[in-house]
């Protein structure tokens, strides 16, 4: 009879055992960071595709009323020509901002069921404010996969005190990208008026592309600084928390969905700075802290209301890494760094400085 032989499976032993694990855990170190590498990249050509898809856009608003879109439309512009208060809500006139340029940009950007749910164009004719039912509706082509906190709408409870109030204020859904209205002040920019401040280094035209009640045009741009040289649309972050309208499509303000006075002033010199009090924004004061600039890039003026109302601000921001992306008059993406120096930053911002710069993109 034959007799049976047994054979008995090595096994792991401790050493190896613990050996395995940390080859495993060094390569699951490699690879989380290739993969998060891989991710960032695929964000950063997503969002420069919204860009590019706004960009032509903006152009065949253009051909359409041979005028790019205003930032935003204000039915009761002050005597002035500048704005003491330009209030998401009410100024001391009682008068309420209208739609902004993405609300007019709709019909273009395959949103026109959206666009013809409201009257739009009957707010500019009588102040009607039935356009904001639109407000809290998520656009995705105005959305960058690369930021978070979209799921939290903007909103101010405590500023709604009536019936009205709800209908025309409310949670507001949110964007990232915005209308370039110049290195200079927003409130300059009524009827295409330039920002000119002796810290401008002495020169008076700082001009941007939108501004309150009024677009450029490409033929104006080609005649000044060219299509290529100057930013139409650049990108802007979703604010901290529900107070913070930064980030917030349809809303014409500065930080919402317009930028302003970002570049060589004060704090705000570059994209992506981080000085404590970068936007001078509404409401900042009641969601400020130091580190809103150190740690988040996010600093605002933690004034509340900020020390001076004419004095809009808000600077590009974006969470890729290094910089901002920007679309181009001529509807080109490029990607604009953070490293970028505030005198270039300044000039790519501006429709009609005349002067000429140079910049590796």
């Amino acid at each position: 009879m034959a007799s049976l032989v047994y054979s008995r499976r090595a096994a792991f032993t401790l050493i190896e055992l613990l050996v395995v694990i940390a080859i495993v855990a060094v390569l699951i170190g490699m690879l989380i960071p290739a993969v998060m590498r891989v991710r960032s990249a695929a964000n950063r050509i997503h969002c420069a595709g919204n860009l590019r898809q706004l960009g032509a856009a903006v152009h065949n608003y253009h051909d359409t009323n041979k005028r790019y879109p205003p930032a935003v439309q204000l039915y009761k512009p002050p005597k002035n020509g500048t704005l003491d208060s330009l209030s998401v809500y009410r100024d001391g006139n009682n008068a309420i901002i209208g739609p902004n340029w993405a609300v007019l940009l709709l019909p273009y950007v395959e949103q026109e069921s959206l666009y013809h749910s409201v009257n739009v164009g009957k707010y500019i004719q009588t102040g009607d404010q039935s356009w904001r039912r639109i407000r809290s509706v998520t656009i995705p082509v105005f959305v960058c996969p690369a930021d978070s906190g979209h799921n939290v709408p903007f909103d101010l409870p405590d500023k709604v005190t009536s019936q009205q109030d709800l209908d025309t204020n409310g949670k507001w859904a949110r964007g990232n990208y915005a209308a370039n209205a110049g290195p200079g002040w927003f409130h300059f920019t009524q009827g295409g008026m330039s920002s000119g401040r002796a810290y401008f280094n002495d020169r008076a035209l700082l001009g941007g592309v939108f501004g309150i009640n009024w677009g450029t045009t490409l033929a104006e741009i080609n005649q000044e600084d060219g299509t290529s040289n100057t930013i139409m649309l650049n990108e802007v972050r979703v604010g901290i928390e529900a107070r913070d309208r930064r980030g917030t499509w349809a809303m014409g303000a500065a930080g919402a969905s317009v930028t302003a006075a970002n570049a060589a002033i004060g704090d705000c010199p570059a994209p992506n700075d981080r000085n404590p009090l970068s936007d001078d924004i509404e409401d900042c004061g009641l969601f400020w802290s130091p580190e809103l600039g150190p740690r988040d890039g996010m600093g605002c003026s933690n004034e509340n209301p900020p020390h001076n109302w004419q004095n809009f601000q808000a600077q590009a921001r974006s969470r890729h890494l290094g910089g901002v992306n920007a679309c181009f008059a001529d509807g080109s993406v490029r990607f604009i760094r953070d490293s970028v120096s505030s005198a270039v930053w300044e000039l790519m911002l501006s429709r009609n400085d005349g002067q000429i710069y140079e910049y590796d993109f």
